[in-house]
């Protein structure tokens, strides 16, 4: 009998609520339930203030919630200490921030390659995957450069190659797109839907307001004051479906029909 595999992410009973500095409770997530396969690719819609970003820093144990369970990569990361997390993250996440948070003092490869650094691995066993990743991104020609000698662009792609780099089992990706040209944004979104779908099991969990870049997912969620309020299968199509004009009109017609 074949077993199937345990979701990469699980939340089960998940609550995170914050007081609002005048004495009331505010909920910024509230699931009963939310399970993600290995090697699927989910977008998050919603508008400001729905649970989002919330959404995105329990998965990537950077914030606790209230209550509930939260489980990534096999691991109970709501039961985590800090210390734990940081190594929970360094070990299975790749996060893609709307800000750069690229390393001002070291070069475009080296910030390809941090998590390497960071773990003690010399240069000649991580260098050659991080220069794969960076011509991928049309950027091998500014791998001895710094950040700041990029454009924003160009530091949004390093940022999503540093993501990538050691297949991670869990890519978190808040708008990682906001600040491309429709070509690089295609490339980008290519290689995080390649990351997810070539057999090595990586999950991703990309929050987006762009129905284009939210096509490239399996899977697309809205979120509304904290709740799931609707969601849109995306399986049923061709595999190859980005970029097709029926499916991305498809999928736009869900974004405008779902109400936000």
């Amino acid at each position: 009998m074949t077993v199937a595999p345990l979701p990469a992410i699980s939340l089960k009973g998940v609550r995170r609520h914050y007081d609002d500095g005048a004495g009331n409770e505010k909920a910024a997530l509230d699931i009963d339930e939310l399970e993600i396969q290995p090697g699927e690719l989910v977008a998050v819609i919603g508008p400001s203030g729905s649970g989002k970003s919330t959404l995105l820093q329990l998965v990537g144990g950077i914030d606790s919630p209230t209550a509930g369970c939260i489980d990534v990569a096999g691991l109970r990361v709501s039961e985590m200490d800090e210390k734990q997390k940081t190594i929970f993250r360094r070990e299975n996440i790749g996060f893609i921030f709307q800000a750069f948070h690229l390393v001002p003092s070291m070069t475009v490869v080296e910030n390809v390659g941090l998590s390497s650094i960071v773990s003690g691995q010399r240069g000649f066993r991580w260098r050659s995957d991080a220069l794969v990743l960076l011509d991928q991104l049309g950027l091998f020609e500014y791998a001895e450069r710094f950040p700041d000698q990029l454009s924003g662009g160009q530091r949004q792609r390093v940022a999503v190659a540093r993501a990538l780099f050691g297949a991670p089992s869990v890519v978190l990706a808040d708008e990682p797109t906001g600040s491309l040209d429709s070509g690089n944004r295609d490339i980008v979104l290519r290689l995080i839907r390649d990351a997810i779908g070539d057999g090595r099991r990586t999950t991703g969990l990309m929050v987006t307001h762009d129905p284009y870049a939210a096509s490239y997912a399996d899977r697309i969620i809205a979120l509304r004051d904290g709740k799931i309020v609707d969601q849109l299968d995306l399986t049923l199509n061709e595999p190859d479906r980005e970029g097709d004009s029926h499916h991305d009109e498809r999928v736009r017609s869900w974004f405008a029909a779902t109400s936000l």
